[in-house]
């Protein structure tokens, strides 16, 4: 349950809402994490006198990304872009896919970080690196607030916030239940009827 002093003990969460990350826990953390990619975009325009490509990835990403990038001391470019991961079985092999929806994303010669909510298996962190690097960036890499340690990840982002053990799903802080509960301050974990 919510403890009396979460900002959200007003509100009606469902039950089964157990807080795993508390928005104090999380605002050190980005702060930390801003603190350490800051230094790293400020030695890439030192030394090529552009800006770092931000790419958060849509939806869940965005609140992640607004608090993140407000910690840069420099300026770098934002350019938004919304993936759908889906699985297709042709010939009897199943085969993972991850589209990528941007407009006139020119990032040939750049160099890119991707900043997403949550890393579960990597597909679709992976997935994204490989066609930045195939559309000619420079350099990819990838920063998630939230990394599930699962037994063989195919991906590990350059900077994770969080690691967690465990098949929960995660709600608040941009990630959603059913497109609901996004705006939570708090990272929640939902618990499942035992």
């Amino acid at each position: 349950m919510v403890s009396s002093n979460d900002s959200v003990s007003a509100r009606q969460l469902p039950a089964n809402f157990v807080l795993q990350y508390s928005p104090k826990q999380i605002s050190t953390r980005v702060a930390s994490l801003g603190e350490e990619i800051g230094r790293w975009c400020t030695r890439v325009w030192q030394e090529s006198h552009t800006d770092v490509l931000v790419i958060p990835v849509l939806r869940g990403g965005l609140f992640f990304f607004s608090d993140l990038a407000r910690q840069f001391p420099c300026s770098v470019e934002i350019a938004p872009v919304r993936t759908e991961a889906y699985e297709s079985n042709t010939s009897g092999v199943q085969k993972s896919h991850v589209s990528i929806f941007s407009e006139g994303l020119a990032v040939k010669g750049r160099v890119v970080l991707i900043v997403d909510d949550v890393c579960d298996s990597g597909r679709t962190l992976e997935a994204l690196e490989k066609e930045l690097l195939q559309k000619g960036a420079r350099e990819v890499r990838s920063v998630v607030l939230v990394r599930r340690l699962l037994n063989k990840p195919t991906f590990v982002p350059c900077w994770v916030g969080f690691e967690y053990k465990g098949l929960e799903w995660f709600v608040g802080y941009g990630m959603d239940d059913g497109q609901r509960w996004r705006n939570l301050p708090g990272i929640y974990v939902i618990k499942r009827g035992e």
